[in-house]
Formats: structure tokens, C-alpha cells, sequence
């Protein structure tokens, strides 16, 4: 009589401070850890004070942590003891992004210009009239310093210009990216690098038209279309999440798949 492997997994949906201070203690037995905070994301001690406002001090798990970018990582998830989930914005930028640079598509005297949009939900469920649904009016936020942008800028490889946005709406983000090709680059090039990125993804899906939100609402799904000005030289991409899902939430759940051995869409595909 055979037995199933039973594993131990943690799901930290914690402040960043919490999940700083706990983690060294939770992650020195058996269990597998998700952390859900931006805790150990960034592995530049001085870029995270900088942008999270206190010293990090818990060296040995910010080494063993990994990044939870599930299309891009899985084989690291796949040994990982520690997963740093990726925040909302940089999961619907990276996914965007990725595929171009990894394929040396992008000119690299031209920072990528990402603006973003997310509903409300992104700042959660407290108390306050600069995040209350009937308050806001559609705006920019954290311009040239939000906390996100290290964080992109480590997993792509090349500083960006990220500005995100706050939006009357209740869930989800809508990232339109603007990048300057490399010389010679034509739009073949870049179907071809993004059907080669994902074309095995259950959970990306390349689409004929720009997204929108109603789309992915409710899903884990990243929905994300293109087009290319071969004659200027610069293409513009649109990434659609729902920044509690795939943005959190279900992407916790494909990581804690891939740490276990199993599909990383399952239980969140049909």
C-alpha cells in the first residue's frame, strides 16, 4: 500500500514587516513558503530599505527565496523552499515585457515606458477616502518612485519608466507598455518571441485584440496583445490581470502547484 507524499505549505498574505520577521522561523523545518508581501522580492538590501522603508535583515531566507513568476520560473519554484510572489503591477508588466527582452528584441538605449491601471482593490480593504471606490477619480500615482519599480526592473534586466494609475473600477490592472525595437526588428519577430514565450501556457493567452479588464476579472488568466509600427521602430503591448488573482492569489496557488509537482494551472483551469 503505496502512500501519498504529504507536503507543508504556508501561504503569508502578511504585512512585508510580518513576513520579514517570521520568515527565518517558518521556513527552518519542512513546510514551503508563499509569501504574498514584498518581503523578499528584492534581492538589493539597500534598493528594498530604500523602497520599503526599514532594514532587511533576514539574509539567510532572502537567499534561498525565489521569484514567483510562474511562466518564467518554474523550475526554480519547482526546488523552491521560499517563494517571493511577484506583485500585481510586475506580473502584468514582466509578462508583457519579458518575452522581448529575454529574445534581445528591445533597443537598449531606450528605457520601456510601462503606464498601468488598477482598480481599487490594489490598496485593499482599509478605511480611507483616497481609496474608497466612490472617491476616486482616475489618477497617477507613486510617479518616478513606486515600490514596484525596482522590482520590474530587477526580473527584466533594464531600468523602465513605470507609472502606475489608480481607477474607478474595483478589481483588476490593465498595463500598456510602450518599447523601442532594436534596429531591424519586425513584427514577425515579435509574434514569433511571444508565441514562442507562452505558447505552452494555459494561463497567458495571446489575444487578436487589446484586452480589457472585464475579460480577467474573476480569473487567473493574463490576457495580452501587441502591435508594431515597423516604421517608427516601436511596438506597444497591452497585458490585462486580475491583480487578485493572477496578480496574488492564483499565482500563489500555481507556485504552490509547481512546488508539489503538479501542472501549475492546476485547479485554476478547466
Amino acid at each position: 500500500m503505496s502512500l501519498r507524499k504529504r507536503w507543508i505549505l504556508v501561504f503569508l498574505a502578511t504585512p512585508h514587516e510580518a513576513s520579514h520577521d517570521w520568515m527565518d522561523n517558518l521556513s527552518s523545518g519542512k513546510a514551503k513558503i508563499l509569501d504574498l508581501s514584498g518581503a523578499f522580492r528584492i534581492k538589493d538590501v539597500d534598493v528594498f530599505s530604500a523602497f520599503y522603508g526599514f532594514a532587511h535583515t533576514a539574509e539567510k531566507s532572502l537567499s534561498k527565496a525565489i521569484y514567483g513568476l510562474a511562466e518564467w520560473y518554474s523550475t526554480d519554484i519547482a526546488d523552491a523552499s521560499i517563494i517571493a510572489v511577484p506583485g500585481c503591477y510586475p506580473t502584468a508588466s514582466l509578462t508583457a515585457l519579458k518575452p522581448l527582452m529575454e529574445s534581445k528584441l528591445l533597443d537598449p538605449a531606450v528605457r520601456p515606458v510601462i503606464n498601468a491601471v488598477s482598480g481599487v482593490s490594489g490598496a485593499g480593504r482599509k478605511a480611507s477616502l483616497t481609496t474608497s471606490f466612490f472617491e476616486v477619480s482616475l489618477q497617477a500615482y507613486g510617479v518616478l518612485g513606486h515600490r514596484h519599480t525596482p522590482e520590474i526592473e530587477a526580473y527584466l534586466g533594464t531600468p523602465v519608466i513605470f507609472t502606475p494609475h489608480l481607477g474607478n473600477f474595483k478589481r483588476g490592472i490593465l498595463a500598456t507598455v510602450t518599447v523601442k525595437l532594436a534596429q531591424g526588428i519586425t513584427a514577425e519577430d515579435v509574434n514569433q518571441a511571444f508565441s514562442a514565450a507562452y505558447q505552452s501556457s494555459s494561463i497567458v493567452r495571446l489575444r487578436d485584440c487589446f484586452p480589457k479588464i472585464d475579460d480577467v476579472a474573476h480569473t487567473p488568466f493574463v490576457d495580452v496583445h501587441w502591435k508594431v509600427d515597423e516604421t517608427s521602430g516601436y511596438a506597444v503591448i497591452t497585458s490585462a490581470i486580475d491583480n487578485v488573482m493572477k496578480g496574488a492569489a492564483s499565482q500563489a496557488v500555481q507556485c504552490a502547484n509547481l512546488m508539489i509537482g503538479k501542472p501549475s494551472e492546476q485547479g485554476l483551469v478547466a
